[in-house]
């Protein structure tokens, strides 16, 4: 397939010195059952081998597409916007370039949209590991009923993980793409799904669709997000801190949660997966 055919889905991956993770991110696209895609890796001017394992990437595979900033912008909303001005898909996915997609990813998702038009977005559930262990994904399981992404559940809690995500690429392009400011950076992906919730239908599906490494590299931990909370708080209506429960509240909350955390995650959407069935979907009642 060559860059003149039409894709249906543009995945857009931001990059900086990521040469010892950026091979086996892209090795996970690759490896989507869904293959009608394009890959836009924009590199915000990295100073190790990351160019040159992308390269060859785009010489093995033509759907895979690299662009190079004009100079280092330190923020992951420039890199995002600039691929999503290239994207030619239907749908647009953002895949964070330490993370990794499970072979399914695209295909279920695209199945979603394709029959609910009435949606704007979708997103599913990454399983949280770091360099030493998977184990912590387990203890992370949400309970899908409060990943319903409504405007006000969000105006609360950020519950769309960035790579978990796919929607409509004219929503996005409606709506700017995502806000550039510094002040948003690390919180950026927070701040366009807000936006689109605003005005759109998100619904969540309950399966398992990769993996979220956590490092202590990644710009969410380098960043305070209480601080970047504290401006979405005071700018973009939110009530984050306010309405931040307490740690009993949270302990219990999960503990009470957790029996359909693993039943939905890891029986029925395997189950569904397995059998080609539809995904199951939580989304805000009308």
């Amino acid at each position: 397939m060559s860059h003149s055919e039409d894709y249906r889905v543009s995945v857009v991956i931001p990059t900086y010195n990521r040469a010892h993770h950026i091979d086996e991110t892209l090795e996970s696209l690759q490896k989507q059952t869904f293959t009608n895609f394009e890959a836009i890796i924009v590199d915000d001017c990295s100073t190790d081998e990351t160019p040159d394992i992308v390269k060859n990437w785009v010489n093995k595979d033509a759907r895979f597409r690299y662009v190079r900033l004009e100079e280092n912008s330190n923020r992951p909303a420039v890199p995002r916007n600039r691929g999503i001005s290239q994207a030619t898909g239907e749908y647009v996915a953002f895949l964070d370039d330490d993370d990794l997609w499970l072979p399914r990813k695209l295909e279920r998702q695209v199945k979603v949209l394709d029959a609910r038009p009435d949606l704007a977005m979708v997103h599913s559930h990454l399983w949280d590991f770091t360099e030493r262990s998977k184990i912590r994904g387990l203890i992370y399981l949400p309970n899908p009923y409060r990943r319903t992404a409504t405007y006000e559940l969000l105006r609360q809690h950020n519950v769309v993980q960035c790579s978990a995500a796919l929607v409509r690429l004219s929503v996005v392009r409606e709506l700017g793409g995502f806000d550039e400011r510094t002040a948003l950076r690390a919180i950026e992906d927070y701040h366009l799904w807000l936006r689109i919730s605003e005005q759109h239908k998100i619904a969540y599906i309950s399966e398992i669709h990769g993996y979220y490494r956590c490092s202590r590299n990644s710009t969410s931990t380098q960043d305070s997000l209480e601080k970047k909370h504290r401006y979405l708080d005071e700018h973009q209506s939110t009530v984050i801190l306010e309405s931040a429960p307490s740690v009993l509240h949270r302990v219990t909350r999960k503990v009470g949660g957790y029996p359909l955390a693993l039943y939905h995650h890891l029986l029925e959407g395997r189950s569904r997966q397995r059998r080609g069935k539809m995904p199951r979907l939580f989304e805000a009642r009308s």
